[in-house]
């Protein structure tokens, strides 16, 4: 229960910052360095590093839109036990979580 304690508030969790170009791109920025290594350049989950993993990454293309901001937010911070997920609420800063949250919303929508 440790993990999902506190998920269950964050379907009303929003960003403060606006999605504008440039937090689009820190947050793509940070996905590069951080995310693409396992979820691949285009966040199919096909990264260099993503082939040994088992469950392999997901496919953020498919499962971003299954989610709002506070919940993307939520994976982000606390990774997704049982995966290669890891936490990165003690790496990236809220702001840098919440801008990478506003790039997945554009990764997924087909734009980089």
């Amino acid at each position: 229960m440790g993990w999902q304690r506190g998920f269950d508030r964050t379907s009303p969790l929003a960003s403060l910052i606006a999605a504008t170009d440039a937090v689009i791109a820190s947050g793509r920025a940070t996905y590069g360095q951080r995310c693409m290594p396992c979820h691949g350049e285009r966040g199919r989950g096909d990264g260099p590093l993503a082939a040994p993993l088992d469950p392999r990454p997901g496919d953020l293309v498919l499962h971003v839109p299954q989610h709002n901001d506070g919940e993307l937010y939520y994976f982000v911070s606390r990774g997704v036990p049982g995966t290669a997920m890891p936490t990165w609420r003690d790496v990236l800063t809220e702001t840098q979580r919440w801008e990478l949250v506003a790039y997945l919303r554009t990764l997924a929508g087909g734009g980089r």
